[in-house]
């Protein structure tokens, strides 16, 4: 009796544990922050800069309890020498720690910061928020993701999304490529958006290399087997997964969102439409706007299908072009 209820009682410590793992892990999933973000950000928590001052002096008082009294009767100064230099040391600590967690900046991977413990000024303002331009989007998804998942088994799906997800990770490498997020089965990535990427604000050679890229993840698709549908005697006769390309080229806006583990965002007309472009395109193709098409027509020229217009809700009708890179494999 003894040992069955010491084994009730480890069971659902195990449990809490595992559930409390489980958040922080979905938590920790969707705070990822490019590298060359942080350094535009340090300012924030850097007290003695005019930024903080500005943000702090502006309303932030009211949105967050985290300022006490010794500090609001400070104003626009530091204090006492011994206070300045702990508030330096607070900051070099800070600052130390967003770049420590980093992965090696050539990779134009990201962090994960808790902001929590910080004094980052007024939770009304963006720690980090400018508009780029020429700046390409791609969306993916798998085709008919959503029934497929319903006859396999949790472990069978997350298994397969990994395969795909980490070949289309290393293709991002290749093409010098930097992936935005993953929702779902969507992939979303982009190319020509961080200072001193390779493509140095070449909008042309930034969007070649994205839809080479598009090419090689339907090539890399098609070889990720179902799990449920292979055949063992012949695995070319088992079937594989297929995705849906939709690319588009303009100006976005983009920041750092939230106040405890905070994440990089990307928005505007531009997402939107790249994203409306997957939705409009067929399995194995990559269909593109008329702006994006104007970029690269002359690299691919043979390849492209004819110009179709297509309604989109909110937008009216769009020119668009459709790719089709298994044409030359068949």
């Amino acid at each position: 009796l003894a040992s069955m209820l010491g084994a009730n009682i480890y069971a659902k410590r195990l449990s809490k544990i595992t559930e409390k793992s489980n958040r922080l892990a979905r938590e920790m999933l969707h705070s990822i922050i490019p590298q060359s973000v942080i350094k535009k950000i340090e300012v924030f928590w850097d007290k003695s800069s005019e930024e903080y001052q500005s943000r702090r002096t502006s309303g932030g008082s009211s949105s967050s309890g985290r300022t006490n009294t010794s500090e609001q009767s400070d104003g626009n100064t530091l204090g006492s020498s011994t206070r300045k230099r702990e508030m330096d040391n607070t900051v070099s600590e800070k600052i130390d720690f967003l770049h420590g967690v980093s992965f090696d900046e050539d990779t134009n991977m990201g962090c994960i910061v808790d902001t929590s413990s910080m004094e980052i000024g007024s939770l009304r303002r963006a720690l980090y928020a400018e508009n780029v331009k020429d700046v390409v989007i791609m969306f993916t998804d798998i085709v008919g993701f959503s029934k497929m998942a319903l006859d396999m088994k949790p472990l069978e799906v997350m298994d397969m999304m990994q395969a795909l997800f980490s070949q289309f990770d290393e293709l991002c490498d290749k093409h010098g490529v930097q992936k935005l997020e993953t929702v779902g089965d969507a992939y979303i990535c982009t190319a020509n958006l961080f200072d001193g990427d390779q493509h140095g604000g070449n909008a042309k050679e930034a969007a070649l290399n994205a839809l080479n890229m598009a090419k090689d993840m339907i090539l890399a698709t098609r070889e990720v087997i179902l799990p449920n549908k292979m055949c063992e005697k012949d695995t070319s006769a088992s079937e594989t997964l297929q995705i849906r390309v939709g690319m588009h080229v303009g100006e976005v806006t983009c920041g750092v969102l939230g106040e405890r583990l905070p994440k990089f965002s990307v928005f505007g007309h531009t997402m939107n439409t790249a994203a409306r472009m997957e939705h409009a395109s067929k399995p194995s193709k990559i269909r593109v706007t008329d702006t994006f098409h104007r970029l690269v027509v002359e690299e691919e020229e043979n390849q492209w299908g004819e110009q179709e217009n297509i309604s989109m809700k909110n937008m009216g009708e769009i020119s668009t072009y459709i790719l089709d890179p298994l044409k030359n494999n068949k």
